[in-house]
């Protein structure tokens, strides 16, 4: 004869377990959402990342101040805030139109990024976590894809707003000849920093699948990854196709060298061929005809000047400007107004992130971040390439991404599109898990 209160009670407590199964799942299942819709619709992506973050928060406050390389953070945070305090208290020197508000706005690029960090990290804290990361991050760069090539093959020119302008595509149209195509996003250069970062998890993922013999699923992510060179092509942007050079002996290691290094000298010297003088003409045309005008154009301009390569007096301008206010700098967004009242000309920015931090806010916040960003990335090399026991492209992925965010910050500033900035602190927080998490393994060789 059953025991119906032992069976409800047995009921009771699997209902339990099973809720909170289910609630435990929750903050996680949210946050790879997030990652899904963050190129497309990021608007309902923060939606969907502002539980995981919080709870993130409550789950890691113990490890953010017993971790000696955030301290470094916080203190850029604090540099910043007074930075902020100082200006708005006791404005000196006020520029004309500017005003020391846009001090407090400046922060909401990087204060709340540093909160994505620590209330984040918690999501990429292993390698299965990290490599559905990588996943989540091709798949909602479909979208992305495809919005470039109806840009292109389709001339479907927004911008498209859905949802009452919760959701934008922008997609600008093609007025003139070769004219690099932005996709969704606002500018041609965040298609192509997104891309070039989403790159080195297209080569994690073709690996994978490799090595685990599965044919039809090498073929699409083969497929994939020819799909983002293409876009690249349409997107035009040098600094992305740098990054997807780099990320190539990244992933790979030291197997392809044999024949990567030789085939970037060849091109070089093919690229070469095409763009010097005294090369017989008919021959530059030949080789010409084999390479799309529109990366062509890119290089026709080989000597160092100012007028061929305008950003080494933004740079130089930038520097002098630093040095005249090296503690506080000139005020958030301030560059646009000094710049043109100086030259006579309109820059939004320096191009180069630690330039525009520095003058903003001052050295001090410029040199912890910096100090920062390299020391996770320093150490986590370490034990990505050197003590692993087994080699992890995800993982490796996930550094060469945040490698090549920071080479493109050398020569343009990508970092205000919050996706991207979003994506960079999440996978700066993935390999400082690394770290912790390889501390004990085993030196191998690669």
């Amino acid at each position: 004869m059953y025991n119906y209160i032992e069976i409800r009670e047995t009921l009771q407590k699997g209902s339990i377990k099973l809720i909170r199964k289910i609630y435990s799942n929750l903050a996680y299942n949210l946050f790879l959402a997030g990652i899904f819709l963050l190129p497309s619709a990021p608007f309902f992506s923060i939606l969907l990342l502002i539980y995981p973050l919080l709870n993130g928060l409550r789950i890691n406050l113990k490890n953010i101040m017993g971790d000696k390389v955030n301290l470094l953070l916080l203190a850029a945070g604090a540099s910043m805030i007074i930075k902020s305090l100082v200006t708005t208290i006791n404005l000196s020197e006020p520029l004309n139109g500017w005003n020391p508000n846009l001090n407090w706005i400046g922060l909401g690029n990087y204060i709340p990024l540093f909160f994505v960090y620590f209330g984040l990290q918690p999501y990429v804290s292993n390698n299965v976590e990290r490599e559905k990361l990588g996943k989540f991050l091709l798949l909602g760069t479909i979208p992305v894809i495809f919005s470039c090539f109806s840009q292109y093959f389709l001339r479907w020119y927004g911008p498209y707003e859905f949802l009452d302008g919760l959701i934008i595509w922008f997609q600008r149209p093609l007025n003139q000849a070769n004219q690099p195509v932005s996709g969704l996003f606002n500018n041609p250069n965040y298609t192509g920093a997104w891309l070039a970062m989403i790159w080195p998890f297209s080569l994690a993922l073709l690996s994978h699948f490799k090595n685990n013999k599965k044919a039809l699923s090498y073929i699409l992510i083969f497929s994939f990854c020819i799909s983002i060179v293409f876009t690249l092509n349409l997107v035009n942007s040098r600094g992305a196709w740098l990054g997807l050079l780099l990320s190539i002996p990244i992933i790979y290691g030291g197997e392809i060298l044999i024949w990567f290094i030789p085939l970037i000298l060849l091109l070089s010297l093919y690229l070469l061929f095409c763009i010097i003088p005294n090369v017989p003409l008919d021959l530059q045309n030949y080789l010409r005809s084999m390479i799309p005008q529109n990366i062509l154009e890119n290089f026709k301009d080989l000597e160092m000047s100012y007028e061929n390569w305008p950003r080494l007096l933004i740079w130089k301008n930038s520097i002098e400007l630093i040095f005249k206010k090296p503690l506080f700098g000139w005020g958030a967004a301030s560059f646009p107004l000094i710049y043109l009242s100086q030259t006579g000309d309109w820059k939004g920015h320096p191009h180069n992130l630690f330039l525009e931090l520095s003058l903003s806010y001052g050295l001090i916040p410029s040199i912890l971040l910096l100090l920062f960003t390299l020391i996770i990335l320093q150490n986590s090399y370490n034990y990505i390439y050197k003590y692993q026991y087994q080699i992890n492209k995800f993982n490796r992925a996930c550094w060469a991404s945040s490698f090549v965010f920071l080479i493109l910050q050398l020569f343009d500033i990508v970092y205000f599109d919050f996706r991207i900035s979003i994506i960079f602190w999440i996978l700066l927080a993935g390999i400082r898990n690394i770290f912790d998490e390889q501390k004990n393994l085993v030196f191998i060789n690669d």
